[in-house]
């Protein structure tokens, strides 16, 4: 902020889940909670749509015991974000996930806005953090979260598998990317 700016009102979780419960926010609203701002997220489209569908199924399959949440909420430092594939463990139906195994992110048009929030997907404690880039037919694979983000990135692309660190069966990127 400049000297001479106005002071900036910066929301909480807890504003705007009420907002959205008197109408402020409309249900259907995509957005996310950066430091305080809200943040509007385009809506998905149909390569989008059919990445995530095709994900869940993959991941529902192969972890019966964890929760696989589409297009969730996810709390991080400074509010929540709205991430395509959240697998946690189990949350309480009154509570909203802080923490999960592995985030994936399907970047139709977000790249970059995915690629930003990747910090605050590893303050999170979030173990793994998946990019899809269905244009450059690539996964970014995000590993060993910490305070400045993840220590191991690498890419993968047409021809590799990935092994996801929570177990599930292997994901060929050929497969997922069809």
């Amino acid at each position: 902020m400049v000297v001479g700016d106005p002071p900036l009102h910066r929301f909480t979780t807890e504003d705007v889940i009420r907002m959205a419960e008197v109408g402020l926010i409309h249900p259907e609203a995509r957005v996310e909670l950066l430091d305080g701002v809200l943040v509007d997220l385009s809506p998905p489209g149909p390569m989008h749509g059919g990445l995530v569908s095709w994900l869940n199924r993959h991941f529902v399959v192969g972890l019966p015991d964890l929760e696989v949440r589409v297009q969730d909420t996810l709390l991080v430092e400074g509010g929540f974000v709205l991430p395509d594939l959240i697998v946690c463990d189990p949350v309480d139906r009154t509570r909203l996930p802080d923490a999960a195994h592995l985030v994936v992110e399907v970047s139709v048009t977000t790249r970059a806005h995915d690629r930003r929030k990747a910090v605050r997907y590893a303050r999170a404690g979030v173990i793994e953090l998946w990019i899809v880039d269905p244009e450059r037919r690539s996964v970014s694979v995000h590993r060993r979260p910490g305070a400045d983000g993840y220590g191991d990135v690498f890419d993968c692309t047409d021809g590799a598998s990935i092994q996801a660190l929570v177990g599930a069966p292997p994901v060929a990127v050929s497969a997922l990317l069809g």
